[in-house]
């Protein structure tokens, strides 16, 4: 049986921004919510949001 694959994908006002926040965090060494709070950051004034996909 195998697993369910997920990634956590970031939109800023409704597009795109990054498709695996998840995969960022991993190749700078950091936690998913340390990636979530820098996009939060560098992006002032917009709406940023986050949804976790998950693969079959």
């Amino acid at each position: 049986m195998r697993r369910k694959q997920a990634r956590v994908v970031a939109y800023l006002d409704g597009k795109v921004l990054c498709n695996d926040c998840l995969q960022a965090a991993l190749d700078n060494n950091m936690m998913i919510d340390e990636v979530k709070k820098l996009l939060v950051r560098e992006n002032p004034g917009h709406e940023v949001t986050f949804k976790v996909v998950t693969k079959k």
